[in-house]
Order: C-alpha cells, then sequence, then structure tokens
C-alpha cells in the first residue's frame, strides 16, 4: 500500500461522506452555505492520457499496466515512464524523500498510413533525464524506432510500410537508459516549433542588449552618444534608431540570458529617462504565426472553395495580373540551380530584400524543427502558379516581392520589420502594393505605427496575422489600425481553437485546425500550399499542410491582390469602408463585428465582384460555399444561390447525387435556394462520405462554362471515445511565488474526466479547525488546474495538463468573498503552452516557471486522515 495515496483516498472519502447530511434544531436542516466557487474545465481536442502514469501507480496495489491503449487516429497524448523506482526530494529543500514507481514501456495502438510521422518529446522530471525509446511496429511486419531524452531534441519516426490506407501500427515508448522518471508527450503529426515549443512555457522575448528608440530631435543622438549611454546602430528612418547597450556596460553583465535581459530592461527604463528621447522599447522578437503540422501530400483544396475562390477565378478578368505582394516572412525556398520554388519561380524578380542575412532572400527552412518553409508555404498561399503541380495561389497571376524578416529559428525583431515595411514603401515609391506579414506577437511600438500609417497613406494595404495564442490580447503589427488583422477559421468556417480574438480583429480566412476534420473529407484540416525539404545541404521543392493564422492572412492578402487587379485604385480606407458598411467582401458574417471573426469570413468571389468596373460576366454562387451533414450536427442545410452579373440566369438544373444526399430546389424553374437533406441510413458508421454537386444553368439561353460546385459531406457519427487529460487538481493558489520559486495552494480539490470535461466545487470554509482541503476562505487567488503526471507534488510542468483562469497564459486573480458564491467558471484544460506576448509581460513570459505546488509535500500526503490540511 502507498501511504500518501491511501490518506488522499481516505481524504476524499470524508470529504464525500461529509456532504450527505444535515443538521440543525428544532428539526430544522439548516442549508448549507453557497458554494463559493464552481466551473468546468473543458479538454483541448484530441487530448489523451497514458493509462498508468504516477498518478495512477501512486493507487494502492497499481501495477503498471499490461494492455495495450486504443489511441484514435489524431491524438496528443501525455504520458510517464522510469526505468526504475526512485524517490523526489522535498520541495522545500528537507532531507526526507517520497518515491516514485517503475514503469519501463507504455504500449498503443493507434491506426496509420504507412509513412505517417509519430513525435515523442520526453521532458524528463525532478528525479533525472532518462533515455526514451519510441519503436513503431507494423501490423505487417517491420519496426523503426529512435531515442530521445529531454537534453535533446524531439524524435520523429514514420510507419513502417507501403500503400495509402490505414492500417493497424503498436507504439511502444520505452525507458531505455539513465535513471528517473519522465514526462512525456506523443503525437501524430510531426509539429514545427510553434506547437512543439508550446509543450514548454515560453522565455523572455526581445533581443539582449538592443533597443528601438525615437529621437524627439537630432540634439538626442548627440546626448546619448555623448553620455554613453546607447550606441547609435542602424537608422530605421525618419526618427527611428536601432541602439545597442556600449559594450563595455553587456559584456560586464554575467554571461546568462536571464541575466541580460535583466539588463537591458533596466537600459531600457534608463534610456527612457534621458532628455530628447520621445521612446524606448526592447527589440521585440517576433515568430512566424503559424502552427505547422506536417502530414503525406494530399491534393486538397477546402480552404479555395471555403472564400469561393472559384468563383472569384471566374468573375475576374486579370487573376491578380500586374499586383506585386510583398511577403515579410522567411524568404523563398531557392532550389540548387539559383531558381526558387517551381511554382513561384517566374513570380519572383530582382526587387527582393534579406534583412537577416543580405543577399537574395533565400528562406533556409524556417521555423525551427520541421523545415517548414514557413514563406515559401505563405507566398505559394498567395501567388503559387497554375501549373498542374502542388496546388495554385488564391491570385495566381501576381508577382511576389520577398522580404525576409524572420530567422532560420521562425524569429524576427521589430527594427528589421519597420526597416523592412519603409523599404516597402520607397517614400511613395511603392515596391509592392499589398504586404502579408504572417508574423506577430509584438506590443504596440510608436515607430511601427508611424511607419504602417506613412505606407497606408503612399497607398498600400497592409495584412497580418492574428497569432495563435487563444488570446484577445492584441498582437501587433495586426491589431494596428493602419493592417487588416486576420484570424483563423477550419474547414468548417469555425473559429480555430488556437486563433487569436478580440474586438482588433477584422476578418478571418481559412487557417486550418490540424484537431478537426470539419470538412468530413477524412484528414486534418490543414491548409495545403508550397514548402520543401533540406537533404545533405541542399534544398529541394515540395508541399505540405500547415495550420495557423499565418495561412490565414495570405488567404486575405491573395483576396485584396485581386481586388486590385480590378480595381488599381483602390486602397485601404476604401476596402475598409466596404467591409464596415455591407456583407459584400464576406461569405458568413452577422453584419456587426465579432471578436473571433471580425467582420466576417472573406469571400473572395463577392471582393472581386466588388471590385470590378464594367464586368459583365454572370455567374452563380454558393452561400455557404459547401455543406457539411452528419447525424450528430446539422442533418439539412439551406444553401442560397446568388447571381453575379446581369445576365439573365434561368434552366437550373440540379446534376446527380448518391443515396445518402437528398437536394430538394425550392424552385424547379430557377431556384433561389436549395435544401441539402442526409439520409443517414445510406452511409456506413464513421465512414465519411463527400461528393461535389453540380449545378447546371444557363445565361443568356447559354449553358455555363463552368456550372457550379457545391462539395458537400456527410457522416453517421457513432459515440466516441471521451477526451481525458488525466485526474485534474484545481488549485486556490498564492498570486506570488514563494522563495523556491513555486505558487503554493490554499485550497485544493481532485477531480476525474465525465463525458469529456470536469466538473469542480469548492466548499465554504466553515470556520472551524482543521481547514478541509476544499474549504474556501475569503481572498484573492489565481484559479489553476492541471495533472501531476510524474507524481511530484507540481502541477502545469512541460508535459503536463495545464489550466488558467480565465485562459491558459492570461491568468487573472479572482477575489473570493463572504457570503457570495462564483459559479459557472469556464477553463480548459490542455498540455500545449501559449505563446509570449510582449503585451503580457506580468504574466507570460515566464522564465524559470517550476509549476503549482500541491498542498502538502508528497503528492498525496496532503491530508490527514479526516480530511484537514496537513501541518506544515
Amino acid at each position: 500500500m502507498n501511504r500518501c495515496h491511501a490518506a488522499f483516498l481516505s481524504a476524499l472519502i470524508a470529504l464525500a461522506l461529509a456532504g450527505c447530511g444535515g443538521g440543525g434544531s428544532d428539526g430544522f436542516i439548516t442549508p448549507p452555505p453557497e458554494d463559493p466557487l464552481a466551473g468546468i474545465i473543458a479538454i483541448e481536442a484530441n487530448s489523451r492520457i497514458d493509462q498508468d502514469t504516477m498518478d495512477e501507480l501512486g493507487l494502492v496495489g497499481a501495477q503498471p499496466a499490461s494492455t495495450v491503449q486504443s489511441l484514435p487516429v489524431n491524438f496528443v497524448l501525455a504520458g510517464y515512464v522510469s526505468a526504475n523506482s526512485g524517490s523526489y526530494t522535498f520541495l522545500n529543500g528537507q532531507a526526507a524523500t517520497f518515491g516514485y514507481e517503475m514503469d519501463e514501456e507504455d504500449r498503443f495502438t493507434v491506426r496509420l498510413v504507412p509513412g505517417d510521422t509519430i513525435r515523442l518529446e520526453s521532458f524528463g522530471s525532478r528525479a533525472g533525464d532518462p533515455t526514451l525509446e519510441l519503436e513503431i511496429s507494423g501490423s505487417l511486419g517491420g519496426f523503426v524506432s529512435d531515442s530521445t531524452s529531454a537534453t535533446t531534441s524531439a524524435v520523429v519516426v514514420a510507419a513502417p510500410g507501403s500503400g495509402d490506407e490505414l492500417q493497424e501500427y503498436q507504439l511502444t515508448v520505452r525507458a531505455t537508459g539513465g535513471t528517473g522518471a519522465a514526462r512525456y508527450v506523443l503525437t501524430r503529426e510531426v509539429i514545427s516549433s510553434a506547437l512543439v515549443t508550446s509543450f514548454h512555457w515560453p522565455d523572455y522575448d526581445f533581443v539582449p542588449g538592443e533597443a528601438l528608440v525615437t529621437l524627439a530631435d537630432e540634439g538626442a543622438r548627440i546626448s546619448a552618444l555623448a553620455a554613453g549611454t546607447a550606441e547609435m546602430k542602424r537608422h530605421l528612418g525618419k526618427s527611428d534608431w536601432l541602439v545597442a547597450m556600449p559594450a563595455q556596460v553587456f559584456t560586464a553583465v554575467p554571461d546568462n540570458a536571464n541575466a541580460r535581459k535583466q539588463a537591458t530592461l533596466e537600459w531600457v527604463g534608463e534610456l527612457r529617462r534621458q532628455p530628447g528621447i520621445a521612446s524606448a522599447e526592447p527589440n521585440y522578437l517576433f515568430r512566424s504565426q503559424s502552427t505547422p503540422v506536417e502530414e503525406p501530400l494530399y491534393a486538397r483544396n477546402w480552404h479555395y472553395d471555403l472564400i469561393n475562390g472559384p468563383t472569384a477565378w471566374q468573375i475576374g478578368a486579370q487573376d491578380g495580373s500586374d499586383v506585386r505582394v510583398a511577403v515579410l516572412d522567411s524568404g523563398i525556398l531557392q532550389v540548387s540551380d539559383g531558381g526558387w520554388h517551381p511554382d513561384l519561380d517566374d513570380k519572383i524578380g530582382s526587387v527582393q530584400l534579406d534583412l537577416i542575412d543580405g543577399g537574395d532572400a533565400e528562406d533556409p527552412g524556417s521555423s525551427v524543427g520541421g523545415d517548414v518553409f514557413h514563406g515559401t508555404h505563405v507566398a505559394g498561399t498567395i501567388g503559387a502558379a497554375i501549373n498542374g503541380d502542388g496546388i495554385g495561389g488564391v491570385s495566381f497571376n501576381s508577382s511576389i516581392v520577398p522580404v525576409r524578416v524572420l530567422s532560420e529559428g521562425g524569429t524576427g525583431n521589430s527594427a528589421d520589420l519597420i526597416e523592412a515595411i519603409r523599404w516597402v514603401t520607397n517614400e511613395g515609391a511603392l515596391r509592392a502594393d499589398v504586404v502579408n506579414m504572417s508574423l506577430g506577437g509584438l506590443p504596440r511600438i510608436e515607430a511601427l505605427e508611424d511607419a504602417l500609417a506613412d505606407g497606408v497613406e503612399a497607398g498600400v494595404i497592409y495584412v497580418a496575422a492574428a497569432g495563435n495564442s487563444a488570446t484577445n490580447v492584441p498582437s501587433y503589427p495586426a491589431a494596428s489600425e493602419s493592417v487588416f488583422a486576420v484570424s483563423a477559421v477550419d474547414a468548417g468556417g469555425q473559429p480555430a481553437s488556437y486563433s487569436n480574438f478580440g474586438s482588433w480583429i477584422d476578418l478571418a480566412a481559412p487557417g486550418g485546425d490540424a484537431s478537426r476534420d470539419a470538412n468530413l473529407d477524412g484528414q486534418a484540416d490543414l491548409v495545403w500550399s508550397a514548402s520543401g525539404e533540406r537533404s545533405g545541404g541542399m534544398s529541394t521543392p515540395g508541399y505540405r499542410g500547415l495550420q495557423g493564422t499565418s495561412m490565414a492572412s495570405p488567404h486575405v492578402a491573395g483576396v485584396i491582390a485581386l481586388m486590385k487587379a480590378e480595381n488599381p485604385a483602390l486602397n485601404f480606407g476604401q476596402i475598409k469602408a466596404r467591409l464596415e458598411t455591407t456583407d459584400r467582401l464576406l461569405t458568413q458574417g452577422s453584419g456587426s463585428s465579432d471578436e473571433r471573426l471580425g467582420w466576417g469570413v472573406i469571400d473572395a468571389a463577392k471582393a472581386v465582384s466588388s471590385a470590378a468596373t464594367g464586368a459583365d460576366i454572370t455567374v452563380l454562387s454558393a452561400s455557404p460555399a459547401f455543406v457539411r451533414l452528419s447525424n450528430e450536427g446539422a442533418n439539412a442545410a439551406t444553401v442560397s444561390l446568388r447571381q453575379y452579373g446581369d445576365g439573365e440566369v434561368d434552366n437550373v438544373r440540379v446534376g446527380p447525387t448518391p443515396d445518402w444526399l437528398r437536394v430538394i430546389p425550392d424552385d424547379v424553374a430557377s431556384p433561389a435556394q436549395l435544401t441539402f437533406e442526409l439520409i443517414p441510413e445510406a452511409l456506413d458508421q464513421d465512414e465519411p462520405a463527400r461528393v461535389n454537386v453540380i449545378i447546371n444553368y444557363n445565361v443568356d439561353n447559354n449553358a455555363a462554362d463552368p456550372p457550379l460546385t457545391i462539395p458537400v459531406t456527410g457522416e453517421l457519427i457513432s459515440d466516441q471515445q471521451a477526451r481525458t487529460a488525466g485526474r485534474h487538481f484545481v488549485l486556490l493558489i498564492n498570486t506570488e511565488p514563494n522563495d523556491n520559486g513555486v505558487y503554493p495552494a490554499e485550497s485544493q480539490v481532485a477531480v476525474d474526466v465525465q463525458n469529456g470535461q470536469y466538473e469542480f466545487r469548492f466548499e465554504a470554509d466553515d470556520g472551524e479547525e482543521p481547514q478541509r482541503l476544499a474549504e474556501v476562505r475569503p481572498g484573492t487567488y489565481f484559479l489553476v488546474a492541471g495533472t501531476d503526471i510524474d507524481g511530484d507534488g507540481l502541477i502545469c510542468q512541460a508535459g503536463e495538463a495545464c489550466a488558467e483562469y480565465p485562459i491558459a497564459g492570461l491568468r487573472e486573480p479572482i477575489t473570493i468573498e463572504e457570503g457570495r458564491g462564483l459559479s459557472g467558471l469556464r477553463m480548459t484544460t490542455s498540455f500545449s503552452r501559449p505563446t509570449s506576448s510582449a503585451t503580457s509581460a506580468d504574466v507570460l513570459p515566464r522564465p524559470g516557471f517550476q509549476g503549482y505546488q500541491l498542498m502538502g509535500e508528497t503528492p498525496f500526503d496532503r491530508t490527514t486522515e479526516n480530511g484537514a490540511k496537513a501541518i506544515q
């Protein structure tokens, strides 16, 4: 028997019994006080937990699981393994220890297509850093394996075999070397930096020893130099300078990242106090706004259907011709012969800029951890050629102006960004008409605002990604009033789980969501575009699917390029005015601004139609552009047919449909709308079906060419395995860490998953000693929850699930008042971590974050036998 877990179970029993009765005088039952705090914790899609974490092994008589755990096709699983049993030290430095159990391997089964990849990332534990091995065995024989540890990069292993059909495989995670326990995360997809690093809490996000200053006058430069406060490093235009901390001062700082960044912040504060300096900011780093996921190449273009791209190409006469789109990103993939990616080679001329290495704006394969060629992917969505290979761009006849401002790690700094924006503007002699910025994470910087405003005045139209932190904290440059801020939706047109939101969002566009299959095509909702691979120091062109607001932004940039091709005089203000006063540019929207979709999801057909002058083309368009039907969602949908152009449309005919779909026109002669109905009994369970319904019609007595195509999906959904992220400890914690750098809990409840979510409820303090775990006294706290996978007494460490109220990474204090309850609070738990934002420096980044400390020193020895708090 593990006495810690026995005490914990006794405490739970005592608490449960205490809630079953009541008492009072004269036969009346005294009503219990109102619960001071209650709520629900949702679970991020596809979350799963290893069946024998230390949280389970600590229970009385528990042994490592002998059964193989089944996983769904898409999953993010957190687990625990250890090659030996051992002990952790107390968090307060006492000599005593408490134990963890041996669990040498975890086994899982999952259905994969040969070549699909599984990623293993190890985080070690407070007890050590053992080497973990990932092995994939095929049902038809053969296996591959690789190993990792917390001190090396994650490993990615491909499923053996051949073919393009799903097969069953066994995954084994095994502790093979070293000592100590390890937390790990296992995912089906190969995830690059934007998501991989989010399993850790982010660190500071600016360049040590540099600052961005705006001078009030020329004399300020002389003053700063004379005082030895700063070295003028680079002029960024007008009164903006990139400055550096004096070399002798910087080198005197201890050579570690935290010390130098702290010194930088103090130096920036000193600069702000200098006379003649209007403003001073750290040279913040920003990141590509993508959450990339690699998959085998499939010919999928749901994202163009969603924005009515094919209809726009029918309407538009130019398809982006003579429009230049600058892509401020990581550059473009360059092949060995000096040419560019074949889908972009004839789009790129001599006008380019590389602020990272100089020379050609070559994309070396950023972001980190997957060679995703971020800038190449973004440029492909905007303007990839229609050449019979890969996937063409939204504005496939436009020119691309590559401007490299992101390093190989997918990061850049505000100084380079400002210089790039001014370079595009070129004092009014524009080098590009439209600028896409799939990057962000900056605070509001006056110098950046000025550069953007100057560009808008000169005629540039800026588009930027909103960011992937699932937060409403404004992310610049997207949040600037001079920029169209673009959030992301999945293939069903619903807000992507990661996408930022807020009143500053202008538009939404397809960004994908690997955790969903909203259009039921049997694949994750990824946006496919140009990419590449690196081998032996050489880059070769390719294609891949990614997700993120980075993928949404270029859709809008491409549509605006189509509009500019039809009407070159259109400027930022005119397009924004149309968005705010009509629905002509939107495929869906409420007619007013929405925090997640802005004014709505961009509709390329409506946008091009609104920009075209003297167009005589008449076409039909469908709204919505495609139909999703299921027995657990909408089993019927109405599609409105809208006419573009002044021609006479008649003889509308619906083509053949499969036996699982019925299409009913409201007027056989000239339907204004169609009703799509699902016939579920004609479908096989859990096997999505898809068909393109062809709508033929005549325009001025001639058959339309091409006809209108409406993609339709249908699915008979069975009960799915409930999402689970493991037993959660819900804590009310102090808002300041203790001397050991951890946040101790003041009240605590433990909850298990029920129907895919957690319900928690604290008790009011009864005023009697001892105070029970779940009792809450009035005060101000942070509300957090998470798993303790490795049983070390801390939750929310890397690799463990974590929820914070109201949003992970943006925790806010809550106040418990005497006699007043807070109910209905909602949080979401996830193994991933939000990206850092310079605007949320008080809560993110979190250098040295160790987790939230559970009550008591050991994971489960937190109570006496009657459920009271242990004396410390």
